[in-house]
């Protein structure tokens, strides 16, 4: 049964400062914080943390239930159901055994190793806060580079929340030509996208990826042309790019200021450790500064409505730690919990290009004929010259295949939904 700590006066003494020592080793200085929601996010207290209520006052958001180990895209994963009630916390804890405990009773009885003890005692502190700083850090990269992100239902086993933030689609592209390509034209597909951005009164300021993507860049034959007309450079061999290299043609080109995201995260189920990946693969975000949304958190009940025997300690505004024992068996208990999730604000400043997704020509594709291939489906080519041409998109006749399909990875998602509407596909 839980019972007050068996090493309470440390506690007493320590615990509060330990905690908030912790925190500042975990998250950085406000200065320099170590974490982009830190940087990125601003701070907003939330009375009701129900769906309905971050709905109401945030109104693109959404939520639904999905699997959450599913190997499919969050965005493909088909809801369960609609989310409701309240939103679940972020929790962990660790326990001492007794084995471990009789360790500390040791060290507590020998004279000049206070230090060492309470080191010990208190080193699940900084686990706690560590994990519940990742787990917040993951879920607002996953949100930045996709437009969705997952919160783990600790009621609901394998399930999860899925917050969809809503991004318009008009605002989502894919690439005219996949950037794995050797053909791929980088330049020409962020230009366009900055074009409609400007045409919709946005300015994108910062672009933001990931290294696999900043490595298919320094590789492409476009940026490396243009960084080689930026350096006056005479001859054949234009050498491979490096990431500074990049950012210098980016922010010259295109005005734009290059941010790197390589973030990896370590989960443990079932005894083993997996790793994943922070920033959804292929996407490309361009936004409006770098204050992109809020860190919308509120007060946990047990917080509210104290268990007696417990010690708290609060390292920030929405972490709480806990330490307690138990008697039978003997252990030592540290738990962090917080409610709180990561809220992108005004997206319709956000604009998204998957740079693999891109439409090609199939092998078995006959130039001059009177059928084209798309989505894996066979259609009449004047029906989609037409249905491309009602979008407002002047395209030939007489165009060729390769091109056209070219036109079509050029729209917007929004406008790919409606084209395949007028076309059945």
């Amino acid at each position: 049964m839980t019972s007050v700590s068996h090493f309470k006066d440390i506690i007493k003494k320590y615990f509060k400062k330990v905690s908030k020592a912790y925190y500042e080793k975990v998250n950085g200085s406000k200065e320099e914080p170590k974490y982009l929601h830190e940087q990125m996010l601003t701070e907003d207290y939330s009375v009701d943390m129900t769906y309905d209520s971050i709905s109401g006052n945030y109104s693109r958001v959404t939520a639904d239930v999905v699997s959450f180990d599913s190997p499919l895209p969050l965005k493909s994963r088909g809801a369960i159901q609609n989310a409701t009630g309240d939103i679940p916390k972020i929790g962990l804890k660790f326990v001492l055994n007794e084995k471990q405990m009789n360790n500390l009773r040791i060290l507590k009885s020998m004279p000049g190793m206070i230090k060492q003890l309470a080191t010990k005692l208190f080193a699940d502190v900084e686990s706690c806060i560590f994990g519940i700083k990742e787990t917040i850090e993951e879920a607002f990269l996953l949100g930045l580079s996709s437009g969705y992100t997952l919160i783990k239902d600790e009621t609901n086993v394998g399930h999860g929340i899925r917050i969809d933030y809503n991004i318009p689609r008009s605002n989502q592209f894919g690439s005219s030509i996949k950037w794995s390509s050797e053909d791929a034209r980088p330049i020409d597909d962020l230009r366009r996208v900055l074009k409609g951005a400007k045409a919709k009164g946005e300015i994108p300021t910062h672009i933001w990826m990931n290294s696999d993507t900043v490595e298919l860049m320094c590789q492409n034959k476009q940026i490396r042309e243009q960084h080689a007309f930026n350096m006056n450079f005479v001859g054949n061999s234009i050498p491979v790019l490096d990431e500074e290299h990049l950012a210098v043609v980016i922010k010259k080109k295109l005005k734009l200021e290059l941010r790197v995201v390589d973030r990896t995260f370590v989960h443990q189920k079932d005894g083993k450790n997996t790793t994943t990946q922070g920033w959804t693969p292929n996407m490309i975000v361009m936004t409006k500064g770098i204050k992109v949304g809020s860190l919308v958190y509120s007060t946990l009940a047990e917080e509210a409505f104290p268990q007696q025997g417990v010690s708290y300690a609060k390292p920030n505004k929405y972490i709480l730690i806990s330490k307690s024992g138990t008697t039978d068996p003997v252990s030592e208990k540290t738990a962090g919990q917080a409610l709180v999730i990561p809220v992108l604000q005004n997206v319709d400043s956000f604009f998204y290009i998957n740079t693999e997704e891109a439409q090609e020509v199939t092998s078995g594709e006959v130039e001059g004929d009177t059928k084209i291939t798309i989505w894996d489906k066979e259609l009449v080519k004047t029906s989609v010259v037409n249905a491309v041409k009602e979008l407002g998109v002047t395209v030939k006749s007489n165009i060729k295949d390769e091109t056209l399909i070219k036109k079509i990875n050029e729209l917007s998602d929004e406008q790919e939904a409606e084209l395949r509407k007028k076309l059945g596909a």
